[in-house]
């Protein structure tokens, strides 16, 4: 594809970008190959592991796809067949496919969360959620509208799906991840822990002002953001998105890319299971914890995908779509 005055160059875009020292890794594949981009505070390269945030999201609602072939679930099981309570229903029960598209009604955050998670909880705002502390929460949760009516993002409801799919398999999220996700994909430094005795690796985490930021464990909600991966590892895992992949997971991965609702005022975008669609052909998501933000992106039909993991909490979602158009223009 030629390209236009309109589209800058990969070398272009990276040039402009600025993150004051903190570290943060670029990896762009194309039917030529992967090239990778790194710079600042990196203890590892390249290679270093960085907290994916909200894209943990895509890995939830992978699972779901995967676990609805196999009978598991079903898509359209009401949350309250899977969890010991549910959330209060608003003209019907929320559905497994509701949380996994947005589509739940339930806001953004539990009930009370707000204001511990930016004062007295605000450097770990998700570690209290322990079973007791996230059932009461639910129950006190109101969906803000009907299931199915529009497009709410919310970190409750992913959360709230990785538990479901967990208790429904027999497990925790962290080992039900490993076993249908990270493992047949071969993702060796992805997963809601860090690999054991790689904890040097971690490319340390920086607030929105630079600030030293640590980790966020989000205990019962791991499903919603807990995972820490590498560039390297994300590019292997939307490698099993493009529509020409017959590996683990393939089927799976096609159902997941099938729209289900207009993604709200996101213009024309549409919103899959996890994954957000644009006109284009693109699809992507982003995500952001209290030190980190990253972003996946890919043109599944073209086999080209870019990977964004930064150690500093400033939006980059923007810079990820432009650097995918650009790497499509080639």
């Amino acid at each position: 594809m030629s390209r236009t005055r309109a589209t800058p160059s990969v070398e272009e875009l990276l040039a402009r970008r600025r993150d004051d020292g903190a570290g943060v890794v670029v990896a762009i594949r194309t039917p030529a190959g992967t090239s990778y981009h790194a710079r600042g505070e990196l203890p590892d390269g390249r290679a270093s592991l960085l907290e994916i945030g909200s894209v943990t999201k895509t890995m939830t609602a992978l699972l779901l796809a995967d676990l609805a072939r196999q009978g598991v679930v079903g898509l359209d099981d009401p949350v309250a067949d899977h969890l010991p309570v549910a959330p209060p229903v608003k003209g019907r029960p929320i559905t497994l496919r509701d949380l996994a598209t947005h589509h739940s009604g339930l806001p953004r955050l539990p009930r009370g969360a707000l204001v511990p998670g930016l004062t007295t909880h605000r450097h770990d705002p998700y570690a209290r959620y322990d079973e007791a502390t996230l059932s009461a929460a639910v129950l006190a949760t109101w969906p803000r509208v009907e299931p199915g009516r529009r497009f709410g993002y919310s970190n409750l409801g992913g959360g709230l799906l990785g538990w479901a799919l967990a208790r429904a398999a027999g497990t925790d999220y962290a080992t039900l991840l490993a076993d249908r996700v990270t493992g047949p994909l071969g993702l060796v430094d992805t997963g809601v822990d860090l690999p054991p005795g790689q904890e040097r690796r971690l490319a340390p985490g920086h607030g929105w002002r630079g600030r030293p930021a640590g980790r966020w464990d989000l205990a019962l909600l791991a499903g919603a953001g807990g995972v820490v991966s590498t560039a390297a590892d994300m590019q292997r895992y939307v490698g099993a998105f493009d529509t020409s992949y017959d590996g683990p997971l393939a089927a799976a991965a096609a159902d997941t890319r099938a729209a289900q609702h207009p993604a709200g005022r996101v213009g024309p975008v549409q919103v899959g299971l996890g994954w957000l669609l644009a006109p284009d052909g693109m699809l992507f998501h982003d995500g952001g914890t209290g030190g980190y933000r990253s972003f996946v992106g890919s043109r599944p039909d073209l086999g080209v995908s870019v990977v964004v993991l930064s150690a500093r909490a400033r939006g980059l979602t923007g810079f990820g779509l432009l650097l995918l158009r650009a790497a499509v223009a080639g």
